[in-house]
């Protein structure tokens, strides 16, 4: 008998004041609460393992073993000129409900 597994995106990118790195996991239910871990964005960006440890904090896991991240950007399509942001996405599933209760923001 196979489980049906829920996949989830989680997502990073840089806060709107560049301070830090927020991890998210996208959630339908409730647009406006997603869960976020802050990750300091004083160097380079978070590793791999930083972001996998964020995203068990929130209580998800990367889908499947392949933990890497792809990225796009978004930028304004009318100007050129805008700025444009990097965000990185990934599949995730929920993980032991023990790891994490994946309600609230949290700091690195």
């Amino acid at each position: 008998m196979t489980q049906e597994v829920e996949l989830l995106t989680a997502q990073m990118s840089r806060t709107r004041d560049g301070a830090y790195w927020a991890v998210y996991v996208v959630l339908s239910s409730e647009p406006k609460h997603w869960p976020e871990v802050l990750i300091p964005a004083d160097k380079d960006i978070p590793s791999v393992a930083e972001r996998a440890t964020a995203l068990a904090h929130l209580g998800f896991a990367p889908f499947r073993t392949y933990p890497f991240w792809d990225w796009v950007e978004i930028a304004d399509p009318r100007d050129t000129t805008s700025p444009v942001r990097l965000i990185a996405t990934l599949a995730v599933v929920p993980a032991a409900p023990e790891r994490g209760t994946g309600s609230s923001s949290r700091h690195f």
